[in-house]
């Protein structure tokens, strides 16, 4: 239903003269800190720091990112998690604080923070082998592991999101892999060219690069759905492999942040996506948004924090 211009224009001077809510009128107070798990220049900060810089130009505050590696990130956590709960301190993350809480890096849930929104998508992930490996897409491999139990090998950081990914991997499709250690994304790519890892995920981006450079092989792409800019790159769904693995970027702050409060910073962040420096600044990093509600933020991280915690009971990760 169409409403005539008058009828809008009488219902935004209704809206204008309601009196804010105390905390969404109080937000923000003054300089936001953005804590980051991750080091200076690391994909994470990168991501991060789009955020932060589109906050204070919309909100006219210094936003100050505080990049905090320590401890696996629990430094990071804790920093926010026992803040005072006004939305100055907010803690910008992947889905990598489920996985500490759930393997016991981690003393705290996700139910000890505020989820107030979804900041971005991490760039997509793809599942790659070597260049004269003898599949051809992720169907190929998942039968010849099932009729091999336990000699194909697959990189992982042992305990981190990558070990659940391929823990998923195995769970949804019945097949025994052997894990190997691979904590970072080169230690992945060294193996898989060399032989020594028969597949690994990585960035879209980067297995590309080498795929043109006939040095790799990509199978597909763990993204449940099809990535625009990577028309090419067939969904492991698609091939008929139940794997996909989702990576939001949330903003979450400590317990106890007012209702007002995290509608303030939800529609905040809501509003990159009408913002043409942050749009070209997420496409240079591979990365999309798309703005969720509140609820919706809240019940996407609860979907993730369930999944993860039946794949950290069944790897036998749980505390």
């Amino acid at each position: 239903m169409r409403f005539p211009k008058s009828a809008g224009l009488a219902a935004t001077m209704c809206l204008s003269v309601l009196p804010l809510s105390a905390g969404a009128a109080d937000w923000p107070s003054g300089p936001i800190e953005l804590v980051i798990p991750s080091r200076p220049g690391g994909g994470t900060d990168i991501m991060g720091r789009i955020v932060a810089d589109y906050l204070q130009q919309k909100l006219e505050v210094p936003v100050v990112v505080i990049d905090q590696p320590g401890g696996g990130g629990t430094i990071a956590f804790e920093q926010v998690r026992t803040a005072t709960p006004d939305g100055q301190t907010l803690l910008f993350m992947h889905t990598g604080l489920l996985v500490n809480a759930h393997t016991g890096k981690y003393d705290h849930q996700v139910g000890d923070f505020t989820t107030t929104a979804i900041a971005q998508s991490y760039p997509p992930q793809v599942f790659a082998v070597g260049a004269n490996a003898p599949w051809q897409t992720l169907r190929d491999f998942v039968e010849d592991a099932r009729a091999h139990p336990g000699e194909r090998t697959v990189g992982v950081s042992l305990g981190g999101s990558t070990h659940f990914i391929a823990g998923a991997l195995m769970a949804n499709e019945d097949i025994d892999l052997r894990l190997v250690e691979a904590s970072a994304e080169v230690d992945k790519v060294a193996g898989v060219q060399g032989g020594h890892i028969d597949i690994g995920n990585l960035g879209a981006a980067s297995a590309r690069q080498f795929e043109e450079a006939g040095q790799m092989r990509v199978l597909c792409m763990i993204d449940p759905q099809p990535d625009p800019d990577y028309p090419d790159l067939e969904t492991c769904q698609s091939q008929g492999v139940d794997i996909t693995w989702l990576a939001p970027l949330v903003i979450w702050g400590p317990p106890g942040i007012p209702d007002e409060t995290v509608q303030a910073i939800n529609t905040a962040i809501a509003g990159m996506a009408d913002d043409p420096t942050v749009q070209e600044r997420l496409n240079a990093a591979d990365s999309t948004f798309r703005a969720y509600s509140v609820e919706e933020a809240q019940a996407l991280v609860a979907d993730e924090d369930a999944k993860i915690a039946g794949l950290a009971d069944s790897l036998g990760l749980a505390p």
